[in-house]
């Protein structure tokens, strides 16, 4: 699984913690998007009036470079949402504690232009008129927006960015990153008098910028997401981490979220590096999992998905960006999220996980995993009665040929096994939950069908011993009652209760053959596991009423070919199925010892 820690891991409700202004640094209180909280300073003590009001460009920057929405709880959501980029949301929240009106800001300073966020650039930047200026508005990751930042605003006025500066800006960055934040830098210009919006193409604008500060917001982890990783881990499922952010930040997150049991056996590797690993260093890395890929651009997301997939791996890729398309789409699995995911990555994607949780595509992996094992079981215990009612023929027909002995089952009594002794035992497997272990196992191989040698050879001789206990019980009810097989007429009752009993051993042997299948081969069968599905038990209840009501009920009788089975006959079927049971569980634990 290859998973962008935003949504997946954390709660996706970004707010702001900490902003740096000049060389001033603030706290902001309150929680979520209701601008409940205060701006203080390092003292606690809320700003207010002037004070505030002279830092109301700053926050005017975030408000300006954000496409988001904030609205009141209603009907859908008990509390204040946000539509759009969550961290947008977070700014515009920030906006309205400073005081800041944004709908009136933003009828009274339309956007003219912007040069939208992408994965390469790592900024955005909204052109608008702001106090009769045609201005830029940017924000964006640090690094990328201090790079076309000339001047940079000290708090007191606007002067020179510096070396001192931007290293001073990198080690705050740094220190916020590793404590899992996640960093934006605002930055602003003013255009001559006489410039055009049409002028201003993404190089004409972002450039001159005047560095205005930071902003550090926290996304906390989803409360489940150490449970589901470890469950991952448990499932022999490499997972790492793919994303934008900064490498600190990821890492931070990473360690957070459990994605390593250890935090010492992560690898963090930047984006710039990744073109100069080669394939197997990279797909090496993604096979062992625990890994961060940190500033990746689209290209280098591609890249992971193809090699992994050419080594014969599956992967699950989660993305919600237009820049994700390319890898949602080309993975085995794409997988985006419901609520942040753009609308691009939800046609890309083969799956949408509603509530954005890592936890659920977990839970969507042990379903999988129950799905397949279910239908395996469902499988072998339909194709075990199969090959017992063919071995029943065979050996009928060669007792034809060869001592004149009738066939000892009937063609519709072969069909009322099918359709009505087993049909809804084997259809209420599919309600079997999990075995104990199941999540434990390792990633089933693609190679690996449900018929394989094992089985073919498991079913042949199973089919065979259930095939010949129910031409035995056939043979032993002649000699029973001092008949003999070869001197009657078809049309007689012991004739019709001779295939009877053969009819019973054989859907009494595939009962127990159904109850064996739910476990694996040579475990016990009298576990918890053994009544955990109460369905299965009501299958079993419907398919022995329609099989008793074929063998008791007179006007029946005679379609099905079927006579009344004395309590010997009934004791002869049950030992045969007994047997049955006991050999093949049997012959799996000597399987198992050596």
């Amino acid at each position: 699984i290859l998973t962008d820690k935003t949504g997946t891991l954390t709660k996706n409700e970004m707010t702001v913690q900490q902003v740096i202004i000049g060389k001033t640094l603030y706290n902001v209180s309150g929680i979520g998007y209701e601008a409940n909280g205060h701006i203080t300073s390092d003292k606690n003590i809320p700003l207010q009036g002037q004070t505030l009001q002279k830092l109301g460009n700053f926050f005017t920057i975030g408000a300006f470079a954000s496409n988001a929405r904030i609205h009141e709880p209603d009907d859908a959501h008990n509390v204040w949402y946000c539509l759009g980029d969550p961290t947008e949301g977070a700014l515009i929240t920030l906006a309205r504690k400073a005081g800041l009106n944004i709908e009136q800001l933003e009828k009274n300073h339309k956007e003219l232009r912007e040069h939208p966020f992408d994965s390469a650039r790592k900024r955005m930047t909204s052109i608008r008129f702001y106090d009769g200026k045609l201005s830029a508005f940017m924000k964006g990751a640090p690094e990328q927006v201090l790079k076309v930042c000339t001047y940079i605003w000290d708090g007191k006025a606007v002067r020179k960015l510096t070396i001192h500066d931007i290293q001073n800006v990198s080690a705050r960055n740094d220190l916020w990153a590793s404590g899992a934040m996640r960093n934006l830098a605002f930055a602003c210009r003013e255009f001559p008098k006489n410039t055009k919006v049409e002028e201003l193409d993404l190089e004409t604008t972002e450039q001159k910028m005047i560095f205005m500060g930071l902003v550090s917001m926290i996304d906390p982890p989803r409360e489940d997401v150490l449970e589901a990783m470890k469950a991952a881990r448990e499932a022999h499922i490499p997972v790492s981490i793919i994303t934008g952010d900064n490498a600190l930040t990821a890492r931070a997150i990473a360690v957070r979220a459990g994605l390593a049991e250890n935090p010492s056996d992560l690898t963090l590797v930047e984006g710039e590096d990744l073109p100069s690993m080669s394939d197997h260093d990279v797909l090496a890395l993604v096979s062992r999992g625990q890994t961060i890929f940190s500033r990746v651009a689209p290209e280098d997301k591609l890249r992971i998905v193809e090699l992994t997939k050419k080594a014969g791996l599956i992967v699950a890729v989660t993305g919600d960006g237009i820049n994700d398309a390319p890898a949602l789409k080309r993975a085995d699995i794409g997988v985006a999220m419901g609520k942040t995911g753009t609308d691009v990555a939800k046609q890309s994607a083969d799956i949408v996980l509603l509530d954005d949780s890592f936890h659920t595509l977990v839970n969507a992996v042990q379903s999988g995993r129950v799905i397949f094992q279910n239908i395996r079981k469902a499988g072998l215990s339909a194709i075990t009665s199969n090959a017992g009612e063919l071995f029943v023929v065979l050996i009928s027909l060669a007792a034809q040929t060869r001592f004149g002995i009738p066939i000892a089952i009937g063609a519709v009594q072969i069909l009322a096994i099918d359709l009505i002794a087993e049909l809804f035992p084997i259809s209420a497997l599919g309600w079997d939950p999990a075995e104990g272990d199941l999540m434990h196992e390792m990633p089933r191989n693609l190679d690996d069908h449900i018929l394989n040698k094992s089985n073919i050879w498991d079913l042949a001789w199973s089919g065979a011993l259930m095939g010949t206990f129910g031409y035995i019980n056939y043979l032993l009810y002649f000699s029973r009652n001092d008949l003999s097989p070869t001197h009657f007429s078809k049309a007689t009752v012991a004739y019709a209760t001779a295939t009877t009993l053969t009819y019973t051993t054989i859907c009494l042997c595939q009962f127990g053959s159904i109850f064996m299948r739910r476990i694996k081969p040579g475990h016990k069968l009298l576990t918890s596991y053994l009544w955990s599905n109460k369905k299965l038990f009501v299958a079993f209840g419907i398919s022995i009423t329609l099989m008793l009501s074929l063998i008791y009920v007179p006007f029946i009788q005679p379609y099905f070919g079927t006579a009344g089975l004395g309590s010997s006959d009934w004791m002869y079927a049950f030992v045969a199925a007994v047997m049955f049971v006991t050999i093949r569980q049997s012959v799996f634990r000597l399987r198992n010892k050596t």
